[in-house]
């Protein structure tokens, strides 16, 4: 009788430890996916335009200085209304590479009418991947991929000078609290 009592709380004893082991098992599975890497979201700009990044930089190769507008766009495969305009700022920093001008009055009105007759386009091509991972209480964010855009100048109607500027090898790792993520989401979606 006592033998069977100990084998009833030798049962009982494994059933319960069996329990809490399937229990913490199940949660620990659970809870794996968090840790994982999640797509969080990926930026596609402009990617119908373009097979990838090479085949943007083969077509920007394929022009050349003196060419029309019209025969610039034909080139490219790509309507002038998808480009932007660029402001004459703009149009400065892509040509010389600075903002800032010096010089005497007659000089700089000088440079300023040779702008005026500069016309800029530039057409952002971008594809980032964004994938995040979850952590105690935080979550880290990390992108990969390229953003170009591809910068054409006009002088009198000819093209002056084309080039592709940007990225082309984004890499960003950010961490961000959980909670700051959830109530920016959540909570600030009303306000």
């Amino acid at each position: 009788m006592r033998e069977q009592t100990i084998n009833t709380t030798l049962r009982q004893n494994f059933s319960d430890s069996f329990i809490g082991t399937c229990f913490a098992l199940m949660c620990l599975i659970a809870l794996l996916p968090l840790c994982a890497c999640v797509p969080t979201g990926d930026q596609n700009v402009n990617t119908e335009l373009f097979k990838n990044k090479d085949d943007m930089q083969k077509r920007a190769g394929d022009l050349h200085r003196g060419m029309s507008e019209k025969n610039v766009f034909k080139t490219l495969g790509i309507e002038r209304e998808r480009f932007a305009r660029m402001s004459m700022e703009e149009v400065q920093m892509s040509i010389y590479g600075n903002s800032q001008v010096q010089g005497t009055p007659a000089q700089l009105e000088k440079f300023r009418k040779h702008l005026l007759q500069c016309k800029g386009y530039s057409l952002p091509y971008s594809k980032i991947k964004s994938d995040s991972s979850l952590g105690f209480g935080t979550m880290k964010i990390e992108k990969t991929g390229y953003s170009l855009k591809l910068v054409l100048i006009f002088e009198h109607g000819k093209l002056l000078q084309s080039s592709v500027e940007g990225t082309e090898n984004v890499k960003q790792e950010e961490s961000q609290y959980l909670w700051d993520t959830l109530i920016r989401r959540g909570i600030g979606l009303p306000f």
